[in-house]
């Protein structure tokens, strides 16, 4: 058995190593990351059975990226090989205020835009308690939508938890076009995560109220549960009956990126363990620890996760 299974696609990330841009550097560090993957990779790292499921090419990079999650212990062993094409790239090119972070894709006709619906493992797929998807994968390719919607259509008929996080990415496509493309999946999903901006950007809803939000998408979705992340301000979900909010933890900004994939880790895993508090209790801690770590990936576990909620955190463990 297989708690969580995820699908998308993984990059490398490279950045710079000891200088603040890509136009000066002459050394870069080399990641993996991708918002699927990262989730899987907290959810393991939190001691549950977690799988991940993208195409890659079968050469050093494609390697490179499958055992550095599966280090973390994820399952890929149902990732789809490729003779041929190409692994997908982002360049990092960190901000420091008032600087913006900086991105550069260089993903465009990748492996894993090639995958196909009779290539995935349905019955690997089929026995897991939950599957987990983002608002990425749809934007990648017409025909990487329509697979979105057939992977989503097969699990349902098994009665298998959807969480579906919208994870907008304005260099992808535009907030009409993704509002659009969304909408018709959303509405399929039974745990919908999704950022308070990102609810005003794709789907209109630009009341500075969250509950107010939150219930606005429930309504149109009629999703199990919503869950609305408010950056600073915490994060809050809706059932349709009752609402909970969570405070944000304070954390020092080593690295943003990943924050959001820790939250969604940390929500599906309190969620499926002990309910909707716990899961934003949890998916809270988890997005604080992951900003203080380098890298996409979550390299925390669940003692220190368990300690941060309990406001046991230590500045020096020996």
């Amino acid at each position: 058995m297989v708690d969580v299974v995820t699908l998308g696609e993984t990059m490398l990330r490279l950045s710079p190593v000891t200088v603040s841009t890509l136009e000066e550097t002459q050394q870069l560090q080399v990641n993996v990351g991708g918002a699927e993957s990262n989730v899987a990779v907290g959810l393991a790292r939190m001691g549950m059975q977690a799988g991940w499921i993208s195409k890659l090419v079968d050469n050093s990079i494609g390697r490179l990226i499958a055992r550095r999650i599966q280090w973390h212990g994820v399952d890929t062993s149902r990732v789809v090989w490729s003779e041929n094409g190409r692994n997908g790239i982002y360049y990092l090119e960190p901000g420091c205020e008032p600087r913006t972070t900086r991105i550069i894709y260089d993903r465009s006709d990748s492996a894993f835009t090639t995958l196909r619906f009779e290539e995935i493992d349905w019955d690997y797929f089929n026995q897991a308690r939950l599957v987990h998807l983002s608002g990425i994968t749809p934007a990648l390719s017409g025909d990487i939508n329509q697979l979105t919607h057939q992977i989503i259509d097969q699990v349902k008929k098994h009665d298998i938890l959807i969480s579906f996080d919208v994870n907008y990415r304005s260099k992808l496509w535009a907030p009409a076009e993704a509002g659009k493309a969304l909408t018709q999946i959303v509405e399929k999903v039974d745990i919908l995560i999704c950022s308070l901006n990102d609810a005003a950007t794709v789907f209109g809803h630009k009341s500075k109220d969250a509950e107010e939000v939150a219930k606005g998408l429930l309504h149109q979705f009629g999703n199990r549960i919503v869950v609305l992340t408010l950056a600073e301000r915490g994060v809050l979900a809706y059932d349709g009956r009752n609402s909970w909010h969570q405070e944000a933890y304070q954390a020092s900004n080593v690295d943003r990126i990943g924050r959001g994939d820790s939250f969604s880790a940390g929500f599906l895993y309190g969620y499926l363990t002990d309910g909707i508090p716990a899961g934003l209790k949890y998916g809270n801690a988890m997005a604080a620890l992951n900003q203080t770590f380098k890298g996409d990936f979550f390299w925390g576990g669940k003692e220190e996760v368990d300690r941060l909620i309990a406001g046991s955190s230590k500045k020096l463990d020996r």
